[in-house]
């Protein structure tokens, strides 16, 4: 059966997280954007875990949370942590006496696992030692966002093995992170056996932040056993397509200035000793650099994709979409909130980014269904991100208007831009 997944979010208990993160509120807006499983995260926290235990039901190893309607959201267990060289790591367990175990060898590593704030912990193993223990106790585990420059596995190491040393090949899959896709990763060699996630990192339940990245998965179940198998191709097991933003909207992408936002190539970078030629700021190297570079070192020198791979869907929030078709006018968050609830009433928002009609569409809002097709049809020129600004999308009518806005786009470049407005 498929199932659409979204494994990496946070409880209240880690830092700049939402305090309306519960499960029955995650179900609920779950069922919003059309999502079937989540991850729990945050698992190790004692509090959190209560919460979990207190409103989680299993069946034949699938943990669930049935809403007033019957429907079920499913979830997995599992968390975020870091270890030395800030590098952070998903894991996922089978169950909560694992959770325990696991917990229970690692609390002598970390100072912050169980108090307030401590939803991602940080522990004083590598990520070599960290894999021991996940192997130990059967806990999956792979890189979160993996090329972020401030936490990702490469932003400080130049391979796995470098990272998780010997046994690394177990570490089966990696999270890709807002600023990369499946095309820009498959350029690394090492990578050509592992699983690509696209998964969220969610700080917020709201349909607009779960389920930005996502994985459409074929499973037998939906359950830790079934996503194991998955990662090693066991049964009918598979990922069908993974969905997310176009990186050029990720805050990493490019190579680009911290303060005022000038973006830069990688040799231009390296000549100026990563300082702003404008605002003599430093230079943050961005994914798409930072990927290829990888790749070189790796001897992928003609930049080739490695393997064939799942497709990669982008996605965008549907309310940011509506915010671009009514503009920043008169009671623009009642119509825009208007607009949002008319359309969900009916599909939801997976559906209508993705698959409905575009007659069906125009039956519910004409305008809308404008700016929808166009996403679909790729008529999105963007201002690229990069040193942690937002890259900012705009929705086009033609190909001749892509066109215009790219080159308006290109002669900007040497400009300062405002960061993206989140919502």
């Amino acid at each position: 059966m498929r199932y659409n997944v979204d494994l990496h979010i946070h409880s209240p208990y880690a830092s700049g997280v939402s305090k309306n993160m519960s499960l029955p509120e995650l179900s609920r807006q779950a069922k919003l954007k059309g999502l079937d499983i989540l991850g729990t995260g945050d698992i190790l926290h004692p509090l959190w875990l209560e919460h979990c235990r207190e409103w989680l039901r299993e069946k034949a190893g699938c943990f669930y949370f049935k809403d007033d309607t019957d429907r079920k959201t499913y979830f997995i267990l599992s968390t975020e942590v870091e270890t030395s060289g800030r590098a952070h790591h998903l894991l996922f367990f089978s169950d909560f006496e694992k959770v325990l175990e696991f917990r229970k060898d690692i609390e002598k590593f970390s100072s912050d696992m169980m108090v307030y704030g401590g939803g991602r912990p940080r522990l004083s193993l590598n990520p070599q030692e960290l894999l021991g223990l996940c192997l130990k106790h059967d806990v999956l585990i792979g890189p979160a966002h993996a090329f972020t420059p401030y936490f990702g596995i490469y932003a400080g190491y130049d391979s796995l093995e470098m990272a998780y040393g010997k046994q690394w090949e177990k570490v089966l899959f990696i999270e890709l992170g807002l600023s990369a896709d499946t095309s820009t990763a498959n350029l690394i060699p090492e990578l050509k056996n592992k699983k690509f996630f696209s998964f969220s990192d969610a700080h917020s339940p709201n349909s607009y932040r779960i389920g930005r990245e996502f994985v459409c998965m074929e499973l037998e179940k939906p359950n830790y056993e079934s996503l194991k198998n998955l990662l090693c191709d066991v049964g009918k097991n598979q990922i069908v397509y993974n969905v997310g933003y176009n990186p050029k909207e990720g805050k990493y992408n490019k190579t680009a200035c911290r303060d005022c936002w000038k973006i830069y190539g990688l040799e231009d970078a390296i000549k100026l000793g990563w300082r702003c030629s404008s605002c003599k700021g430093i230079l943050k190297k961005g994914v798409e650099d930072r990927i290829k570079e990888i790749a070189k070192k790796q001897g992928n020198n003609q930049l080739k994709q490695i393997t064939n791979r799942p497709e990669y869907k982008y996605l965008m929030p549907l309310y940011e979409l509506i915010q671009m078709e009514i503009g920043k006018k008169g009671s623009y968050e009642k119509c825009a909130q208007e607009k949002y609830e008319k359309i969900i009433s009916r599909y939801t928002e997976i559906e209508v980014m993705l698959e409905v009609q575009e007659e069906k569409l125009r039956e519910i809002d004409n305008g809308l269904a404008g700016y929808i097709m166009a996403f679909r049809k790729g008529l999105v020129a963007f201002r690229p991100g990069g040193a942690g600004h937002y890259g900012t999308p705009f929705i086009c009518q033609s190909e001749e208007e892509k066109r215009l806005k790219e080159e308006e786009i290109s002669r900007e470049q040497n400009k300062k831009y405002i960061q993206k407005t989140l919502f």
